[in-house]
């Protein structure tokens, strides 16, 4: 990720109270409904605190949780004490994902993918890894569907990437299209902002 120490940085300093400031009924609402579609080996990227954790089933078989902050990282780990299935915590840029081919099942992600400089690299990393008939799930938010409110993302966006770690006018439907996805937004709130989507490999790397 080029800009993946200033992430580390920002997220590292907001660690200590990024539970309490992230919470959010709705969030978990859409997750629960998103990550219940998980099975099998699970590998999430930008996993941050863990806020992920109680959503997914108990049946998967492992979770690798991958973040590039450390101190996030630490956050996480006591929560994954209370989970049934193994979980690996991995602290790496997950622009280049340190996997062999075929490692996993679903993809999943919460709000990560919107700060990847590169999104068509990371999702032909994302098809490297998924074994055959593996899926994405991902929650995002993207670049607002109505016109005026594309334009004010648009204008915002530098200071989103400074402040926040990621862009405020992402269009990860159509990128994840571009990159050889089939993708179903199952969902959408905030007019559009917010979706809950899955996408699957429609054509090999």
């Amino acid at each position: 990720m080029a800009n993946a120490r200033h992430v580390q940085r920002l997220y590292d300093r907001k660690a200590s109270g990024y539970d309490a400031a992230t919470s959010s009924q709705m969030l978990d609402a859409l997750r629960s409904g998103l990550f219940a579609r998980a099975s099998g080996d699970v590998l999430e990227l930008g996993v941050g605190t863990g806020a992920t954790f109680a959503h997914y089933p108990g049946t998967l078989h492992s979770l690798t949780a991958l973040d590039v902050s450390g101190e996030m990282l630490r956050r996480a780990q006591p929560k994954t004490l209370r989970l049934p299935f193994p979980v690996r915590l991995v602290q790496h840029d997950f622009q280049t994902l340190p996997f062999p081919a075929a490692s996993f099942d679903t993809v999943t992600s919460s709000l990560g993918l919107c700060g990847i400089p590169d999104p068509a690299r990371l999702f032909g990393e994302v098809r490297r890894v998924l074994r055959p008939g593996g899926q994405l799930l991902a929650l995002e938010h993207v670049r607002p569907p109505h016109a005026w409110l594309g334009i004010a993302a648009d204008g915002l966006d530098p200071l989103f990437e400074r402040f926040v770690g990621c862009h405020a006018n992402r269009r990860t439907p159509h990128l994840l299209r571009e990159a050889g996805f089939t993708v179903d937004v199952l969902e959408r709130r905030l007019v559009g902002i917010l979706v809950a989507l899955r996408a699957t490999p429609t054509r090999a790397t």
